[in-house]
């Protein structure tokens, strides 16, 4: 009678061996960005929306939207919070802690970015105050680039445990595109104190959106640098 030979795993993974413990974080956590990103990208929907509505004059819906986008900005602010605590915990075992702080730490200012703009384009819609001309083409041009740059870093959070290498590509494209928003600023700072010179108002509140507005596509590149480092670490 033959006997049977069961053969045994050469290796059992211990759960307590830290390199272990440091993939479950790594995989964790990109899950986490992934959920923090969502709600970010939903976030910039609305203040697209916002923009949008803002241009054709409705101003009423304008002072409606924020709410939203106040709520979205509640939530991820949340998400991170939850994923900060989590950092924490498991700090001991993650190598790569640092560059998910600093990641954390410009998706709050992201998000804080966003909710600061739409709350001053509703103060524009009560004070009924318009951009026209080119001012208006300039920073329509110069918002759709910046939002856009959110949805491609939400690309990326994807990418974190798929396909890091193709994290690299993306990172060039939000690199060229901070730079066109960066030219498109310079140009409407300028066309808006000329145009709004003699209206202080105006011209401070019209100024403190454009300059979010570059902020924003400032700290979005930030953002997408500690995504490349995180993405050279697992290459």
């Amino acid at each position: 009678m033959e006997r049977c030979t069961v053969r045994m795993p050469e290796r059992i993974i211990n759960l307590n061996d830290e390199a272990v413990q440091s993939s479950i974080a790594e995989m964790n956590l990109s899950e986490q960005l992934q959920k923090i990103l969502s709600t970010v990208d939903a976030e910039a929907k609305r203040l697209g929306e916002i923009i949008g509505s803002l241009n054709e004059g409705k101003f009423e819906l304008v002072k409606k939207s924020y709410e939203s986008v106040k709520q979205l900005k509640d939530e991820a602010q949340n998400l991170k919070e939850e994923t900060m605590e989590y950092i924490v915990r498991v700090s001991p075992a993650l190598l790569t802690k640092e560059l998910y702080i600093y990641s954390l730490s410009h998706l709050d200012r992201l998000i804080q970015i966003m909710d600061s703009i739409a709350y001053r384009l509703t103060i524009l819609a009560e004070s009924g105050i318009e951009l026209d001309g080119g001012a208006k083409e300039r920073f329509i041009e110069m918002s759709r680039k910046s939002l856009n740059m959110v949805s491609e870093l939400f690309q990326e959070a994807k990418m974190l445990s798929t396909n890091a290498k193709m994290i690299l590509e993306v990172h060039e494209g939000i690199n060229s595109k901070e730079e066109e928003v960066d030219q498109l600023y310079r140009g409407l700072v300028l066309e808006i104190i000329k145009k709004y010179s003699k209206d202080v108002f105006s011209l401070m509140i019209l100024k403190e959106i454009v300059d979010l507005t570059e902020d924003l596509a400032d700290i979005i590149r930030e953002a997408s640098h500690d995504f490349k480092y995180l993405a050279l670490y697992k290459l």
